[in-house]
């Protein structure tokens, strides 16, 4: 008879999740590239949200969300996307100057 292998058990029962393979977790762009995948998904999420509450105000359903929250969850986008747009205007901002030519 053979038996089974037992799995590891892990340290806890939360693992982190990323979406970057392990080779690249320390790198700076890469972590930059999840952080924006992972942004553009939550103000998908939240405008999604928003819209069908929306919908279903003027539809004379029950919204999923009150007018409060729903532009509460706009705001969110809102300020989410603003945050991405200068985290990556900070990178730009880094970037090397490859024409050769300095700050004047």
């Amino acid at each position: 008879m053979i038996k089974p292998t037992p799995s590891p058990i892990p340290d806890a029962l939360h693992q982190s999740f990323s979406w970057l393979p392990d080779e690249y977790k320390t790198d700076p762009a890469a972590q930059f590239y999840a952080m924006t995948k992972d942004i553009c998904h939550g103000i998908q999420t939240c405008v999604d949200l928003a819209h069908f509450s929306t919908m279903d105000r003027d539809n004379d359903t029950i919204p999923m969300l009150n007018i409060s929250d729903t532009d509460r969850l706009l705001r969110l986008a809102l300020t989410s996307a603003q945050m991405l747009g200068d985290r990556a205007a900070d990178r730009i901002d880094d970037l090397p100057d490859r024409t050769g030519k300095g700050a004047e």
